[in-house]
């Protein structure tokens, strides 16, 4: 379906209702009324209100798995790429908030397609890989159950949906050294030295090569 100027102005008023009411609550009525169009209009861009949330929810899940896609061909320690993903997920909840927040809390199960279930199996399959070879290098504690410590990480870094604040104290890339420095130190093979941690790190120039 081809998508005329005004799709961009529909997808955002749909993330912001969608965040603010839920899915559920938000009517067709009222996303064509923040736009200030008729709901009827609405049926040029799209068939059905589920065809807004599948739009606000791509673009960040795409961002996510894309870059740790790009991650999982690079030579690099465990622990620089636990680093790098937890780098890459806070980058795309900052940049993306509220169709971020909108993908973690109205995207249930009964939007699910196999695509959707395959995306997030992919992403949580490359976490615990990424785990499982720290641990098998004797980087990360031989006793460390790989699967919860997966788990843990990927909803800690999608709680950051409920607490984080845009203007707040400490800027995402702040945040994402804070959760490495956390999971890593709970990973860490105690015999073995520490993973190397950037002194400082611009949030610009955290990016998967």
């Amino acid at each position: 379906m081809a998508r005329p100027s005004r799709w961009p102005e529909i997808v955002d008023a749909a993330a912001e209702l969608f965040r603010e009411k839920g899915f559920v609550a938000t009517s067709l009525e009222d996303i064509a009324g923040l736009v200030g169009m008729y709901k009827g209009s609405l049926y040029h861009y799209i068939d059905s209100k589920e065809d807004l949330l599948f739009a606000v929810v791509r673009g960040p899940a795409e961002q996510i798995l894309g870059e740790v896609r790009l991650l999982a061909n690079l030579d690099l320690p465990p622990a620089e790429k636990i680093r790098r993903i937890t780098r890459s997920h806070v980058r795309a909840l900052q940049e993306n908030f509220t169709y971020a927040s909108v993908y973690l809390e109205e995207f249930s199960g009964r939007h699910r397609s196999e695509e959707w279930t395959a995306m997030d199996r992919e992403y949580y399959q490359f976490v615990v890989d990424v785990i499982q070879s720290g641990k098998d290098r004797g980087d990360f504690g031989s006793t460390m159950d790989v699967r919860t410590t997966a788990l843990a990480l990927i909803g800690a870094l999608n709680w950051l949906t409920h607490w984080y604040q845009p203007d707040g104290p400490l800027s995402g890339a702040e945040i994402a050294e804070r959760f490495c420095d956390v999971f890593l130190l709970g990973m860490l093979n105690r015999s073995a030295d520490p993973p190397s941690r950037p002194e400082a790190v611009s949030f610009e120039a955290m990016t998967v090569e």
